[in-house]
């Protein structure tokens, strides 16, 4: 079993963001342990304009593939989650649980997605990356050092066990396509040091003066469950995964 400490967090601001208001994605820049949320129509005009991939889309138009990776947010209310051939939709329900659906089902608001396939060899994140903004600068240095283009989307993974990462899966009051996840619902928690699969996407900056910008779920490796991650203290135990350049 994995460990779920659950917490709420009323009227917490729906964005954690450096640097800009309204852009609706997670910015790995602040203080730990801060709870992030994000305004959903915002993450849709964010992910219609910027295209690469940030489209809405049906998840049974997806085939099944050991290639596959994606993170997203399902039509309704819900996290997504794509790790090859399996693909995860976490909600929160009005009675304050979470049930997680497992297969390709639904439709996504907006999905960044991207094919892999083989990952580098994995790269150990250094004992002196404390913080989110530190973790977000170091994937981007990693990238750039590996040859990828920061000016597309770069898919990447964290595996291991890191010290600790803060998550939530936010509550969308009416279910509606067009509704707003509401600040002071949804469930929020921990996981404690424990394997994890962590499948992210560092954006392309508008500006070059922008901080680099990461977008992160998590699935615990032993649980069928998946969250946005609001921030995380990457400990010893982290390691990155990116692109192999063919």
């Amino acid at each position: 079993m994995f460990a779920l400490s659950f917490r709420r967090f009323p009227r917490l601001p729906f964005a954690l963001q450096r640097g800009g208001a309204g852009l609706g994605l997670l910015w790995l820049g602040l203080a730990l342990p801060l709870a992030a949320q994000s305004s959903r129509e915002g993450t849709r005009r964010r992910a219609r304009g910027a295209g690469g991939g940030r489209e809405a889309a049906s998840l049974d138009t997806l085939t099944a593939r050991p290639t596959l990776y994606a993170v997203g947010v399902a039509e309704g209310g819900g996290k997504i989650l794509v790790l090859g051939n399996v693909a995860l939709t976490t909600r929160h329900r009005p009675d304050g649980a979470t049930e997680t659906t497992t297969g390709f089902h639904g439709r996504a608001v907006w999905l960044l997605r991207s094919q892999v396939r083989r990952w580098s060899e994995p790269v150990a994140v250094p004992a002196t990356v404390t913080s989110p903004a530190q973790l977000a600068r170091f994937v981007q240095e990693s990238a750039a050092r590996a040859g990828l283009s920061l000016r597309k989307l770069v898919p990447f993974r964290l595996v291991g066990e890191p010290a600790a990462v803060w998550w939530h899966v936010p509550a969308f009051p009416t279910a509606h396509p067009r509704d707003q996840a509401a600040a002071d619902l949804g469930a929020h928690g921990r996981f404690a040091r424990q394997p994890l699969d962590l499948v992210g996407f560092l954006l392309p900056p508008a500006r070059r003066t922008q901080p680099p910008c990461l977008h992160l779920h998590a699935r615990p490796s032993t649980a069928p469950f998946t969250a946005h991650v609001d921030s995380l203290r990457p400990g010893s135990g982290l390691r990155l995964l990116l692109p192999a350049l063919p």
